[in-house]
């Protein structure tokens, strides 16, 4: 099969590990990381994105291959919005059931909602998140804020309401937590988390995370309860319940 992906670079590392071991043909684009931080501006990155590929500017092809894409992959989870309303008129989209980037390199939307329960004042980092920049709270705060809409059923006010108890609870922030995958092992990355924690006063734990989302959607391993496959000419929106997203017209 022939995917292309489009994934955020703070995902860099871990993106090229799943395609490296991967059967299927990968094209990848990486887009900037700090497109987070406006989640309309991220939007508007994808959809030219799908765009170009619609329109055959990102065909697949090199010297032996000209091949069209059986889907477009798309390496993000709900990210404050930015995945809804994406359309392509020609390919499907495959989107990874999550709240946000934590998931993806966790594995497990289950497993991050439970851990984020536990430690509602933790930022999250891996080697990518590292490089690329240091402490974002507005970052942390939409994904949150992102969080608690789809679990609250888009009541807005409601969510703004927690917000503000949480914070008071927390003084913010609290941790770093610092996900880790088995074969992507970089104990200096660990040592830099340990540290930026002292220097805050805060809490430090590891988290043993899994390459499994990334995996299944390299592979074409799209389970239902992991993945919505969104048809040609349809988009996603929040379904505000444990699917988190939802495809229509």
């Amino acid at each position: 099969m022939y995917y292309k992906l489009i994934g955020c670079k703070v995902f860099e590392r871990e993106i090229s590990s799943v395609v490296y071991n991967c059967r299927n043909v990968i094209d990848v684009t990486l887009l900037r990381q700090k497109l987070h931080n406006t989640p309309g501006k991220l939007k508007e990155a994808l959809q030219e994105e799908i765009d170009l590929i619609d329109e055959n500017n990102h065909r697949f092809s090199n010297d032996t291959i000209d091949h069209d894409y059986d889907a477009i992959l798309i390496g993000y989870g709900l990210c404050a919005n930015a995945v809804v309303g994406l359309r392509s008129k020609k390919y499907p989209l495959v989107i990874p059931r999550a709240h946000d980037c934590v998931t993806l390199i966790m594995g497990d939307k289950n497993s991050y909602d439970s851990y984020h329960k536990n430690n509602p004042g933790s930022f999250f980092y891996w080697p990518g998140m590292l490089e690329l920049r240091g402490l974002d709270e507005q970052e942390n705060y939409n994904r949150k804020y992102q969080m608690y809409l789809d679990r609250y059923d888009g009541d807005e006010d409601h969510v703004r309401m927690i917000m503000e108890i949480e914070a008071e609870l927390t003084v913010n922030y609290d941790g770093i937590t610092y996900i880790r995958w088995e074969n992507l092992a970089f104990p200096e990355y660990e040592t830099a988390a340990q540290k930026l924690a002292d220097e805050n006063g805060w809490k430090y734990s590891n988290l043993e995370g899994s390459n499994i989302l990334l995996k299944q959607l390299v592979d074409g391993d799209w389970k239902d309860d992991s993945f919505l496959i969104v048809h040609p000419g349809h988009t996603a929106e929040p379904s505000y319940d444990a699917g988190i997203i939802k495809e229509t017209p």
